[in-house]
């Protein structure tokens, strides 16, 4: 496989004939005359270190072997068959035809809302088809990693599935002149490559991986109006990425918003059906010029959203004169960013709203998300009002406002049926982290009885789906550390037990300076058992303990 492997190398076996009989002999012929492996009609030209590369992960496809059962010929997928498997050295099986269609299905089904850029009927359809005509090897075990991290079932899978993907990426990228790597379906890998990373609490892989997903400048041009929105919601996914990561990680955007005129997706409707749907620029939307849009196009508006209230609270500008709550540029900003997203809640379209559209995975995601940067700009507020002693009645409009929004967000997630699809997404978790901030903080203050009550509602959600969700289980040892921290419950570090061993190391969340609320995802190793971390850190402690490249391998 690449460098790029995280696992330590297991030793690696002597290639076997029966490893590279039949269908080996028909892709040599094809290989650079550099790469061809011995031939396989002759035992004795076969050297000692011509290794098997993807032993890695010989485990873990004997047991899909044995779990799957044997596939007909007919229908198996072939081996060896790609030239992309020579060029690499790998000499791999794919897992049997109904895992790999059982990992697509748990994909659209479950992962797909998230990024949906992918066209389910032409790729399932493609991945059968003969080897130059399918989906590149990279993204198609970026899919499976995805899919397979998602269930019990084929969990194990997950990371091997990765490992290879990246082998295949990094090798497309270093072929010929990179034209190979200049895809929409490469821009896709990465972009899904990043969001599997994220979730893996690797943030600053992830944020690396979005350099990768840019080069969709030099394409031709579109075969049809399908090939045009498959294009078109690929950029929009790379654009929320842009926003979501920076703006829960702290790194710089790589996108300028005015610089795009791209028009946002049409509906799922057409992108399946492939009928051409017209929809307005971002910047109309922004406007409220068209009060109608996608589901998808409501993602990247409330992308634009979040990242727009992060800017606006993390930076400070010489002429912000916050101590003018009248005219001053910095509360002129805060309450544009918050009419807008009053307004953009007010005016949603009908397929956003709920409880309507509870079974729409985006219109929970945009609601939700409207909430939670709410929270972000008001937690912005009642930092900025305790720091320069403003008046009263600012501090009480910024905390009715927290209260509402965080209340909001808890009957959102009470009303959702799947919340295991849910969290699945660390987007979703971060805002039910922030939503019992909110509750917390107001129990300490006014010991308020239903902010208890919702305090440890979310705290049990968060320890229930922590088990399996690495962003999850981080969010809900940090909430067990704040709760015990601030005098709520010294016990609370007893319920969170069982996410942790006594000598894990656990990635945590820590704020960024002591001048904004900001909450950041940063990667911080502590013993959780002997070491707790300030809910409010200075600047030198997020610089010294919490840098986001610490602990990665």
């Amino acid at each position: 496989m690449s460098n790029s492997q995280t696992s330590d190398p297991q030793p690696v076996p002597r290639l076997s004939c029966i490893q590279c009989r039949g269908q080996l002999e028909d892709s040599v012929k094809n290989a650079k005359a550099d790469l061809q492996p011995p031939s396989p009609s002759d035992d004795n030209s076969i050297p000692w270190d011509w290794d098997h590369a993807a032993s890695s992960i010989s485990g873990a496809e004997s047991l899909l072997v044995d779990t799957s059962g044997a596939q007909p010929a007919s229908v198996q997928p072939e081996v060896f068959a790609s030239d992309e498997l020579i060029r690499l050295g790998l000499f791999e099986h794919f897992p049997p035809l109904q895992v790999m269609e059982d990992l697509i299905d748990i994909y659209f089904d479950k992962l797909h809302y998230g990024a949906p850029m992918l066209h389910r009927s032409r790729y399932t359809t493609s991945v059968l088809l003969p080897s130059p005509m399918r989906p590149p090897m990279c993204l198609q075990y970026i899919v499976m990693a995805l899919a397979a991290a998602s269930t019990e079932t084929f969990r194990h899978l997950a990371t091997p599935f990765y490992q290879r993907a990246r082998a295949y990426a990094e090798s497309d990228e270093m072929m010929d002149q990179g034209e190979r790597f200049t895809t929409v379906a490469h821009a896709q890998c990465w972009t899904l490559m990043a969001n599997f990373e994220a979730q893996l609490t690797l943030f600053s892989r992830a944020s690396t991986n979005k350099g990768c997903e840019a080069p969709l400048l030099t394409l031709p041009p579109p075969k049809d109006w399908s090939e045009l929105e498959e294009r078109r919601r690929t950029w929009w996914v790379i654009f929320c990425s842009d926003r979501f990561v920076c703006g829960t990680t702290g790194w710089p955007t790589l996108i300028n918003e005015r610089d795009i005129h791209t028009l946002l997706p049409a509906s799922d409707e057409a992108f399946d059906g492939g009928v051409e749907e017209q929809t307005s620029s971002l910047m109309a939307a922004i406007r409220q010029e068209n009060r109608g849009y996608s589901s998808f196009a409501g993602r990247v508006l409330v992308a634009h959203m979040f990242h727009r209230a992060i800017e606006h609270t993390s930076q400070s500008y010489p002429d912000d004169n916050p101590q003018d709550i009248k005219n001053g540029p910095y509360w002129r900003r805060q309450r544009g960013i918050d009419n807008d997203l009053a307004t953009m809640l007010m005016f949603l379209p009908g397929n956003l709203r709920l409880p309507r559209s509870i079974r729409c995975q985006n219109a929970v995601f945009v609601n939700v998300y409207i909430h939670t940067t709410i929270i972000c700009i008001h937690r912005a507020a009642v930092s900025k009002i305790n720091q320069l002693t403003l008046p009263e009645y600012l501090m009480n409009q910024s905390q009715g406002r927290l209260l509402l929004a965080a209340e909001e967000i808890l009957n959102i997630f009470r009303m959702v049926n799947d919340l295991d699809a849910t969290l699945k997404n660390p987007l979703m978790a971060f805002s039910m982290y922030m939503a019992a901030l909110v509750f917390l903080e107001d129990f300490v203050m006014d010991h308020s009885d239903q902010s208890e009550d919702n305090l440890n509602f979310l705290q049990n959600i968060m320890i229930a789906f922590g088990r399996t969700n690495a962003i999850t289980r981080s969010l809900a040892i940090q909430l067990a550390m704040d709760m015990r921290q601030s005098g709520f419950d010294a016990s609370a570090m007893d319920k969170v037990k069982g996410l942790y061993t006594d000598t894990e190391l656990i990635p945590l969340l820590t704020k960024r300076d002591s001048t904004s609320s900001n909450v950041m995802f940063c990667l911080q190793a502590s013993y959780v058992p002997q070491q707790t971390m300030p809910i409010l850190s200075t600047s030198e402690q997020f610089l010294l303990d919490g840098d986001i490249t610490a602990g990665l391998p």
